[in-house]
């Protein structure tokens, strides 16, 4: 009885949209109320990937949509997403989300959705590589607490591997494949979110791999 309850509502939280507006000129009116659909849409749909941490994302989204009106809430970082997008919108007014705006080397299109979308797969596995190195301060004891100094310590290696990243020179579709996999996605998930084949999203390992040896050995 509580899964046909659960199930009920996740019926209720669409309808919530009116996705009507999707078909409609990107606009100063519209971009919000799309940025907020198209956020809400892809954190559900990654749910199945990254599991409770993305449905709690995509729970927090819902409520900040929900009492956007209410200033006395605070947005959680689900509302990053939307306006990460919005603010990619924003250079394509008067375009529709369907609009191709470029090809990949395979001559596949890539539309101004698409692009939106992909940008917000950056910020997420950011938000999520972090998520995995912060401490929760209620969690620690006199013991398990950690130094300056190994705090200290991640910070440098991490920022070590952002230069090593971006000595790779690596094309967008790369980058977000490499920020997946880092994310904890296997290479068929990573795919779909680029709409890759399985066997592409392999290929991008071995260039980087084959970079990655020619410049560190």
């Amino acid at each position: 009885m509580k899964r046909r309850t659960n199930k009920h509502e996740s019926r209720i939280r669409y309808k919530n949209f009116d996705y009507n507006i999707l078909k409609d000129p990107i606009s100063p009116n519209n971009v919000f109320a799309m940025s907020e659909i198209i956020a809400f849409m892809e954190t559900r749909y990654l749910i199945s990937y990254a599991g409770t941490r993305m449905q709690q994302l995509n729970t927090n989204l819902f409520k900040d949509i929900k009492n956007r009106d209410d200033v006395s809430r605070s947005l959680s970082d689900g509302y990053d997403l939307v306006q990460e997008c919005a603010l990619y919108l924003c250079e394509y007014y008067g375009q529709h989300l369907d609009d191709v705006i470029g090809y990949t080397k395979k001559k596949k299109k890539i539309t101004v959705r698409i692009a939106c979308i992909r940008k917000m797969m950056k910020l997420i596995n950011r938000k999520s590589r972090d998520s995995y190195r912060l401490i929760s301060l209620d969690a620690l004891t006199p013991i398990s607490e950690p130094t300056i100094e190994i705090r200290e310590e991640i910070e440098q290696d991490y920022t070590k591997c952002d230069k090593i990243v971006e000595s790779l020179n690596l094309s967008d579709n790369m980058r977000v494949a490499l920020e997946c996999r880092m994310s904890g996605l296997s290479y068929p998930e990573i795919g779909r979110i680029l709409e890759r084949a399985q066997a592409t999203i392999y290929e991008y390992f071995i260039k980087m791999r084959k970079r990655y040896t020619a410049i560190y050995g």
